[in-house]
């Protein structure tokens, strides 16, 4: 498996990851060492811990060592997990801190939606799937019909790109790696 070295800065150090089969993998020590967080320590409690545990890898990622760069085997987890390990942790740390409130805020406003309008636009997406559903049943040739079924099209279009914006902002990085 080909990796390339990848980093990110927090706290003054290096985040490492790589891409393995379209999957982006974090590397795990990096992130506890910046926290100054026993590293050996979570590394066991997240390998025994019933869901992370079962989601670890151990990949190969190229690091800089004086200038030669190296494969170190690192243990990893997929990004889309990363953001939950993080909330995991135990820290003093603020930036954590204030990490893990932007963290639990995005997963309410996502399965709440008070804050995005996610419901509404969910219900509104919904209404016209049956209105463009029922108007494709009933449609023979009226030329005013097909306009209305184009226009409710382009509105679910529309609301649909919405929904994909706003999911799209809820995965991206709330900060964390700054």
């Amino acid at each position: 498996m080909k990796t390339h070295e990848k980093f990110l800065q927090f706290n003054n150090s290096k985040m490492f990851f790589t891409n393995s089969h379209g999957i982006y993998w974090i590397a795990l020590k990096p992130i506890l060492d910046a926290l100054n967080l026993e590293s050996d320590r979570y590394l066991k409690k997240t390998k025994r811990d019933h869901f992370f545990g079962s989601c670890l890898d151990t990949l190969s990622i190229q690091v800089e060592n004086n200038g030669i760069f190296q494969g170190r085997n690192m243990v990893c987890l997929p990004e889309q997990y990363i953001y939950g390990w993080i909330c995991f942790l135990n820290s003093n740390d603020q930036a954590l801190t204030d990490y893990k409130k932007t963290c639990y805020n995005l997963l309410y406003e996502h399965f709440h939606g008070t804050i995005t309008n996610r419901k509404e636009l969910l219900l509104k997406r919904s209404e016209l799937d049956t209105k463009i559903h029922n108007m494709k049943v009933s449609l023979k040739e009226q030329d005013e019909t097909y306009k209305n079924l184009e226009n409710l099209l382009m509105q679910r279009k529309t609301v649909s790109t919405q929904l994909n914006s706003m999911d799209n902002e809820i995965v991206k990085d709330p900060g964390f790696w700054g």
